[in-house]
């Protein structure tokens, strides 16, 4: 009898099955589970595409289609960012679980968003730069879950696009900088360059570059200036430069006569010394003439295809760009 026991208890054949068939019946548990957190996974990242997608066309439509403008630029346009946002997020192409969304999934604020507190503000004014967009989809049905008791979940996604004032340019831009208080859209003017340094605007370099006439022909024949940003320091000089004359009519001649660029403005008369940049404006140059200077159009409303957000209202948009 004892020996017959003893054999029973060294045969393990039994105890790996059980503990096999057990293992198969978790793995499948698991493998069960997976499948509804794969089709929720998939859900909420569908939810948040047409809440981004709602987003970027919401912030551009706070703005006119046909940029630059000339003249004035216009207050935002909220009832269009709303009617883009909501367009956009609720259509064919951002479906969410093989379904389009309705116009009860979908929420769009117009508001402002503070880059210092991170922070958005529901409302139409002028400062108005940010469309909010919270995507939803409730009772997206489980599989498994149900078992324990889980029939549906309710997911939401939520985006802020911003589509406000450049805090910053790329790099390549001209060696010209303007006075601030010239800075009125359609106002044609022509910065003279003249040696003494009171004057509408100047040439500028920004540091270490020197402030030469090298500097200023390498800027504008090759693009060479650094990214600029609001709060830069850069280094202010004027004078007639013959060969920077030169070379900024080829270039206006490869444009066709008409040269749309951006300028960085300092708050400031004089062109001979370091100063801060205080925020960017849209120039068509028309005409550049030596011994006269550099003549052309303040405008009023452009788009920076570059540019960061973040400056002043001076006329220059940049691109939609998600921040929440």
């Amino acid at each position: 009898m004892v020996k017959r026991w003893k054999a029973m208890l060294s045969d393990q054949s039994g105890g790996v099955a059980l503990l096999a068939a057990l293992g198969m019946v978790v793995f499948a548990g698991f493998a069960a589970l997976a499948v509804d957190i794969g089709h929720l996974s998939a859900v909420q990242n569908e939810l948040q595409r047409a809440a981004d997608a709602g987003a970027f066309a919401g912030a551009r439509g706070l703005w006119p289609n046909t940029l630059p403008i000339v003249g004035a630029n216009p207050a935002p346009d909220c009832a269009t960012a709303q009617t883009r946002a909501l367009g956009t997020a609720a259509n064919t192409n951002n479906k969410v679980d093989k379904a389009i969304l309705s116009g009860g999934d979908v929420t769009v604020q117009v508001g402002s968003w503070d880059y210092g507190t991170k922070q958005f503000t529901q409302g139409c004014a002028a400062g108005t730069n940010a469309v909010k967009v919270t995507t939803r989809k409730n009772g997206v049905p489980t599989f498994i879950a149900k078992i324990i008791g889980v029939t549906s979940v309710d997911l939401t996604a939520t985006a802020i696009g911003v589509m406000g004032w450049v805090g910053g340019i790329g790099k390549g831009a001209l060696p010209i900088s303007i006075n601030k208080r010239f800075v009125t859209p359609g106002n044609e003017i022509t910065i003279n360059f003249t040696p003494d340094p009171l004057d509408n605007g100047g040439w500028f370099a920004d540091p270490p570059d020197k402030a030469s006439a090298n500097t200023f022909k390498d800027y504008v024949e090759n693009g060479s200036c650094p990214p600029l940003s609001v709060g830069d320091i850069i280094n202010l000089q004027n004078g007639q430069d013959t060969s920077v004359f030169f070379a900024l009519r080829d270039k206006l001649a490869e444009h066709g006569g008409s040269w749309d660029t951006f300028l960085p403005v300092v708050d400031t008369d004089r062109f001979n010394q370091m100063t801060p940049i205080v925020g960017f404006v849209s120039f068509r140059i028309t005409a550049v003439t030596q011994n006269v200077g550099v003549t052309g159009t303040v405008l009023g409303l452009a788009i920076s295809s570059g540019g960061s957000p973040g400056g002043p209202n001076l006329g220059l948009l940049s691109p939609p760009k998600r921040v929440g």
